[in-house]
């Protein structure tokens, strides 16, 4: 009883000590607001205005931003910003904040993780369009922690053109920069190069307090020692000996309980039946994420095809192939039976077709492929959010779905696949690039939620196939490259 009253008696102590440790003020709580000033751009182009800073890896930065004219905010690395054309950030970035036609004062936002230590920009595009303002210009209010590190000049920055002459905007649309005027309050410009270079990364125990980690480790060694030297002390007291051995009554055996399995996790996404895709992806497809995969005609993106459908029939998830090609879908609507609805505008044409093959009208009605859709399933596949797949075959439609009629055909894909994910699909889009051309598809790569891609490169004199994520919104994924295995994938 006294061990237990001492051991309890030392971990409120250092309790006690870690928590008066801990400071009474943190610097890195309190906030400074930055206002820019973009210039607004001529037709059809637009103004990009940046704000480079330090970041530590692991750490996040939030705070709140606005507008007085519709822009688009984004957190990236430094190259990416380098690489902005076309007012669209490069398809290979992976924005820590995406914050798209948001306009408004006090907006929130908070960063994912920094995956490294480096540069990193605050962006701000402001296009041209119906969003114009009056003035001319759209004023741009930002506020981050004062602890952030501006990669600024590193004397006193007072001036605000002297700050602008770092801080440039340019027009997308032409290889021309502009100036951008970014005020910084006094708080935050007259920081001088001293402060910069005693800025380091906190360490993981700091709020905790110094004291209170010495404290605890000298608990847990006096703790350690105290049970130690018990446990020596008693054992030759309970050592029986030989002749004492003769005589005892040996004691029945206890078996201990065994303990009660545990509960195996749900899985975290619907699994691609490839599993070291399913390892970059962090545990399959996230459940109602759009994700767009782009690859040439290929075996390996057949297979990988027949992989995902059959790993989602197989637990129980009802799979919807939409697609245009004849064999291909009637092969499918034939292999797979349960959980299973092939939709082709040309069902008409196959002799004797399955009962899970479903005609819908032709691709270039948009609002009467939605309405078809939502009565072909509505009745048939089951309910349940996040369990169910529609697979869309791009690979044939990319110039019915692209035509630009004033940007109608985007527009209706994009509530096309917000309704589908609403209703608890998870999309897969199939999309050959060699038969699109660039714009197109970066038009459809806009409206996914994540983006793979499938490409052939010389490895040890052979040409392979190999498989990398692009982008994962909002979702931690592995961008290491994979060596598709056709072993694997039949």
């Amino acid at each position: 009883m006294n061990l237990r009253i001492l051991v309890v008696s030392l971990l409120f102590a250092a309790a006690w000590l870690s928590v008066l440790s801990v400071p009474y003020a943190n610097s890195q709580s309190s906030a400074v607001t930055t206002t820019m000033t973009l210039m607004q751009p001529a037709s059809g182009r637009c103004t990009v205005g940046s704000l480079s800073f330090l970041g530590v890896k692991g750490d996040e930065i939030a705070g709140t931003f606005g507008s007085d004219a519709l822009i688009n905010f984004y957190i990236v690395t430094q190259n990416e910003s380098n690489s902005i054309q076309n007012c669209h950030l490069p398809s290979s970035a992976k924005p820590l904040v995406e914050e798209e036609d948001s306009a408004g004062q006090g907006n929130s936002y908070r960063s994912l993780p920094f995956p490294a230590n480096g540069a990193y920009c605050f962006v701000f595009i402001y296009a041209s369009g119906p969003t114009g303002i009056p003035s001319s210009y759209a004023t741009v209010e930002l506020s981050f922690p004062a602890s952030t590190i501006l990669m600024n000049s590193t004397t006193s920055l007072s001036s605000t053109t002297r700050l602008s002459s770092t801080l440039g905007a340019a027009s997308t649309a032409n290889p021309s920069r502009t100036t951008t005027a970014i005020i910084l309050p006094t708080s935050v410009a007259s920081r001088s190069s001293s402060a910069t270079s005693q800025a380091s990364p906190r360490p993981a125990f700091s709020s905790f307090g110094t004291l209170g980690a010495v404290a605890t480790a000298v608990v847990i060694v006096l703790v350690g020692s105290i049970v130690l030297f018990t446990r020596r002390k008693k054992t030759p007291e309970s050592t029986i000996t030989v002749e004492e051995k003769h005589y005892a009554k040996p004691e029945p055996l206890q078996q201990a309980p065994q303990p009660a399995p545990s509960a195996q996790p749900a899985p975290s996404g619907l699994s691609t039946g490839y599993g070291d895709l399913d390892r970059l992806l962090g545990g399959g497809l996230p459940r109602g994420y759009a994700v767009l995969l782009l690859s040439p005609r290929c075996d390996e993106r057949d297979l990988l095809l027949g992989k995902i459908i059959g790993s989602a029939l197989s637990a129980a998830t009802p799979a919807v192939f939409l697609s245009n090609d004849l064999s291909k879908i009637r092969n499918m609507a034939v292999t797979y039976g349960e959980n299973f609805y092939a939709l082709t505008p040309q069902a008409a044409k196959i002799s004797a077709p399955p009962a899970n093959l479903y005609e819908v009208p032709v691709i270039d009605s948009l609002s009467d492929l939605d309405v078809a859709f939502k009565k072909i399933l509505g009745t048939r596949v089951k309910q349940g959010t996040g369990n169910r797949l529609l697979i869309v075959d791009l690979l044939t439609y990319s110039r019915i779905f692209l035509v630009d009629k004033g940007g109608t055909a985007k527009t209706w894909f994009s509530d096309f696949l917000a309704t589908r994910k609403a209703e608890g699909f998870t999309v897969l889009g199939f999309l050959n690039p060699l038969a699109a051309s660039n714009k197109e598809t970066q038009t459809l790569i806009e409206v996914f939620d994540g983006v793979i891609e499938i490409y052939e490169k010389e490895h040890e004199g052979t040409l392979r196939r190999f498989l990398v994520i692009k982008r994962m919104h909002g979702h931690r994924y592995s961008d290491s490259e994979l060596m598709l295995d056709k072993g694997k994938l039949f």
